[in-house]
């Protein structure tokens, strides 16, 4: 078994496992994907498991692709046979097999968030609910999170009773019709549809038992209640469970991510093995040992504790910064120093919290020539010109889905109107046909009269006569060209216009790519397993280590990521911690696993940078530095800078406010105070912040004070003209925002005295 020599007696020990379940803490960087696919290898090669009989799971198509390349160089094409996806990708395999039972047609759609989002707001429109009074978003989170919990549209109001959730549950009853009626599935379909399957057909539920015999879950911190269901129900028949994840690294709670599910694991399996993989192969000593410093402070989770054989390394660094326009100047300085050393741009990554902070770097790199990449903004997938060759597409391979239809009958220009379109939706309720039909047959009987329509329903037609006899990627172009998309930009011959022309030819060519190499082993090359393909994608999948670019990412998407140097911007409460986790202790402790995912993404140098005022919403906000670098020990951490106020992270006398009322006070740009800060550098709204005006005087009234108005409620002191009684003082109260008052006219107290 020369494929066991590389591997550490920890990892020897979980891929040499024999039977029964068996937990895997895989630390960051621990060598987790090693582990699980020699694991699979050694099932197959040495315990003689057929590869159709394991089912290996993994939450990203990404992790998928490098397992079964791994996979095929030890067993060959062995692998080609194995069951091995995503929770989505496998759940859409098994209904695939079973769409008769399920009441599917032929061909299903999957509906991603933007198709999910248009079909709830023609649910909101059948039901006259204005989406200016209530969000379709908001009403999809809650349809998404019931379905992460497995709860049914029937069963809604037996959860949430409130007036929005009596809404919600009318939309959900709705929405959850009209995919029925479409043959779509949503990506939460793609596991509730399987569980539903299993319990209304229990000798399916029963040969799946029977034909895995070994199943294999990478990222278990971060399933789900209704994938914790499904891999349970299925492990119940062999038992031999392998769960490979780190309670440390648990960062999805907000899309239902439930840790309770892995700390849970060996309550479910009184028998099971727990193994520790603790060594790590990405870091250097410093910086384990500061993410240490800082994920022990979490209590829900498994004691561990990483090391290395790696170098120690320099310190991580910290930088407390004057704003965010200096923090993205030393970022740049620091990136363009380590090039001229001989680093390349794709070594260095910037985390960020929210999508927002981008800005701010990227505007530096453009203007100091940085080459850069943001993962997770617009994705090809989604730009409009390629989403709306996909809804022709979806049209063709499944005429029941109305809501690529609506897309784009009139895109382009038809004649097809609200008015029109109204009476055809009419038409296909009535008759119980579906809305291609009512347009079809309406042309057909002459009733509607509109030639471009008839282009259209012709091109579509022939796309279906075509399917199972032309290459995918030529009924494409062809259906692009005879509906006149193509022609419509190229008439309009804008730039604009040109650039969504060349998208339409690289999508074409993504087809193309699709029917050389595919990208499930099992597939035949059709254009409805492409579209099944395409609508499994998520964020991460289209990020390219090759290009010499530096890459931008919010910290959730770096996950399952490394650079030898990252570099972590906005450190701040409110920030990071976000505002939403202050008065929270569980989504505190998400925040901090967060922060130690960011931490261990980095393999040689680690940054981390505050300001201590940063634009948010229009306003320049007082920031102060986030308690994850107070956690760190002061023997631990490099800090960098020689700013006034440099230093406020380091806690001395420091007190956090869980109140983010207070964090999202702004500071006044009237140009006519001067702050100085005593040696303890304390937080900007502690009382040791004061102007050289009040350094005189012996008010008790101090700008940064938190008071309390018997009408206006609380307040903070913003500003201060004068002395004594007759100050003139701005306050910045929570409930109206800011008013302007003289001393002995306020009537202020201290809140809390």
């Amino acid at each position: 078994m020369p494929y066991l020599k590389n591997l550490n007696p920890t990892q020897r020990e979980a891929v040499t496992h024999d039977s029964g379940p068996l937990l895997i803490l895989a630390g960051a960087g621990s060598g987790k994907t090693r582990v699980l696919t020699t694991r699979i290898a050694h099932l197959i090669r040495d315990k003689g498991v057929a590869p159709e009989n394991i089912l290996a799971v993994t939450f990203t198509n990404k992790a998928s692709k490098e397992m079964r390349v791994r996979l095929k160089a030890l067993i060959g094409d062995k692998a080609k046979h194995l069951w091995l996806g995503t929770f989505h990708s496998l759940g859409l395999r098994m209904l695939k097999e079973h769409t008769h039972l399920l009441g599917k047609g032929s061909h299903i759609t999957v509906y991603d968030n933007d198709d999910q989002l248009r079909l709830v707001k023609s649910v909101m429109d059948t039901l006259n609910i204005s989406i200016k009074a209530t969000s379709p978003k908001a009403i999809l989170n809650r349809i998404n999170q019931a379905k992460n919990e497995d709860i049914a549209p029937s069963d809604y109001l037996e959860f949430h009773s409130d007036f929005f959730s009596k809404r919600v549950s009318d939309i959900y009853t709705i929405y959850q019709k009209k995919l029925a009626e479409m043959s779509a599935l949503d990506f939460g379909d793609l596991i509730c549809m399987p569980l539903k399957l299993f319990k209304e057909h229990p000798n399916v539920l029963e040969a799946y038992k029977v034909r895995f015999e070994h199943i294999l879950i990478d990222e278990y911190q971060d399933t789900n209640k209704a994938q914790y269901m499904m891999m349970d129900m299925l492990a119940k028949g062999h038992r031999n469970l392998s769960a490979v994840g780190d309670p440390d690294q648990s960062i999805y709670g907000w899309r239902g991510a439930d840790i309770s599910n892995i700390l849970g694991f060996t309550g479910d399996w009184g028998d099971a093995t727990v193994l520790r993989l603790e060594q790590n192969y990405r870091s250097t000593g410093s910086i384990l040992k500061a993410a240490n410093a800082v994920i022990e402070n979490n209590s829900d989770r498994y004691e561990k504790n990483l090391w290395t054989e790696n170098p120690e390394g320099e310190l991580p660094i910290y930088e407390e910064c004057a704003d965010e326009k200096e923090e993205a100047r030393k970022v740049s300085s620091i990136i363009g120093l380590g090039v001229s050393r001989g680093r390349s741009y794709k070594d260095f990554a910037i985390f960020y919290r929210t999508n927002a902070q981008s800005r701010t770097i990227e505007e530096q790199f453009i203007r100091s020539s940085i080459p850069y990449a943001i993962v997770g903004g617009v994705r090809f997938y989604e730009r409009k010109e390629v989403r709306d060759a996909l809804s022709y597409l979806k049209t063709v391979v499944n005429p029941l889905d109305s809501i690529s239809l609506k897309r784009i009958i009139n895109t382009p220009a038809r004649g097809i109107g609200a008015v029109t379109l109204k009476a055809a939706e009419k038409l296909s309720e009535e008759r119980g046909i579906p809305l291609y039909e009512a347009f079809k047959g309406a042309l057909e009987q002459r009733v509607l009269r509109k030639p471009a329509l008839a282009t259209l329903i012709k091109a579509i037609d022939k796309a279906r006569e075509d399917l199972l006899k032309v290459p995918p990627h030529e009924i494409a172009m062809r259906l692009m060209e005879e509906s006149g998309y193509l022609d419509m930009y190229e008439k309009e011959g804008t730039e604009e216009a040109m650039a969504r022309v060349e998208n339409i030819h690289e999508f074409i060519s993504a087809i193309r790519d699709y029917e050389n190499y595919g990208t499930a082993e099992n597939d035949i090359p059709t254009l409805a397993n492409f579209l099944e393909e395409v609508s499994l994608i998520n964020d991460t999948d289209s990020y390219e280590d090759n290009a010499n670019r530096v890459t931008l990412m919010t910290i959730h998407s770096a996950k399952g990521l490394e650079f030898p140097v990252a570099l972590i911007i906005g450190m701040e409460e409110s920030l990071f911690p976000h505002a939403r986790s202050l008065d929270s202790p569980d989504e505190m402790e998400e925040e901090r696993r967060l922060c130690y995912v960011a931490m261990t993404r980095a393999m040689e140098r680690l940054y981390m940078f505050s300001a201590r005022t940063r634009n948010v919403y229009g306003e320049t906000r007082y920031q102060s530095a986030s308690r994850f670098i107070d956690e760190i020990p002061i023997n631990m951490i490099e800090l960098k800078g020689d700013n006034p106020g440099f230093g406020s992270a380091r806690g001395q006398g420091r007190e956090y406010r869980d109140d983010s009322y207070l964090d999202s006070i702004s500071v006044p740009n009237d140009g006519e105070r001067h702050y100085i800060a005593d040696d303890s550098q304390a937080n900007p709204y502690s009382e040791d912040v004061y102007s050289e005006e009040d350094s005189h005087s012996s008010d008790t009234l101090r700008i940064g004070m938190k008071v309390e108005h018997p009408s206006f409620g609380l307040g903070i002191i913003q500003a201060r003209q004068g002395t004594g009684e007759d100050a003139k003082l701005t306050i910045k109260f929570q409930r109206i925002g800011i008013k302007k008052l003289i001393a002995k006219y306020a009537s202020l107290t201290e809140a809390g005295v």
